[in-house]
């Protein structure tokens, strides 16, 4: 069974997560565009925005992949226990059909 409950709030947390990243990357495009100076001071801040960006995306795939392995072993789980079930229904069915004969 997976584990809806754990899944929605963080992907819920994950879709928040991605708006404020584009949230943020919108704001400091338009700072930048307010300031097209090339100073160096200027130069450093937008490289100190890019790489805040860039840890917040960083975070935001990690929290993806550990929500996609959660969903993955799931379906291992749910792929082993439907080949369980047919194989006790195949054997149900075998059993049947020789107890049958045998009555006959």
């Amino acid at each position: 069974m997976i584990p809806w409950a754990q899944l929605i709030p963080t992907a819920i947390s994950l879709v928040e997560m991605a708006g404020s990243v584009l949230t943020s990357n919108k704001k400091a495009k338009a700072k930048i565009a307010n300031n097209p100076s090339l100073d160096t001071e200027s130069l450093l801040e937008r490289i100190e925005v890019l790489e805040n960006n860039e840890l917040k995306q960083a975070e935001l795939i990690q929290q993806m992949a550990q929500q996609n392995l959660t969903l993955i072993k799931k379906a291992e789980n749910n792929y082993r226990l439907a080949i369980i079930g047919i194989c006790i229904s195949l054997l149900s069915l075998v059993l049947f059909c020789v107890l049958f004969f045998m009555k006959l």
